[in-house]
């Protein structure tokens, strides 16, 4: 299996994990709003490590353009999530963002384990 594939589904079992745990220990809105972190960070952090594995091939720039372009695009779903939940309830707006911060972060730490420079 391609390493791109392979981080991609090892982060999407983390994903399915963390909101099944949601599932059974939360409700409502706050459920919800994990469900939509979860994925965000899920969607932004296979597309930066495709892109990685993309770039690692072609050439040390590349790879170093491609890192700064994850990480700027983590940065912007962060900034699109706080614009959407901008009115929401504090309680759904905390789920939100925080779900994403720790789905990013732990998804980061998968898919870089899969890289070698």
């Amino acid at each position: 299996m391609p390493k791109a594939l392979r981080s991609a589904a090892e982060a999407a079992g983390f994903g399915v994990a963390a909101a099944l745990a949601a599932s059974v220990f939360l409700s409502g809105p706050v459920r919800h709003g994990v469900f939509l972190g979860l994925a965000a960070a899920w969607l932004g952090s296979s597309a930066s490590a495709a892109w990685l594995f993309w770039a690692k091939g072609v050439s040390l720039m590349a790879f170093w353009w491609a890192f700064g372009g994850g990480m700027a695009l983590r940065a912007a779903v962060l900034a699109a999530l706080a614009a959407v939940v901008w009115k929401a309830p504090a309680s759904e707006a905390a789920a939100v963002l925080v779900s994403y911060a720790v789905g990013v972060a732990v998804m980061l730490l998968i898919e870089y384990r899969q890289i070698k420079l």
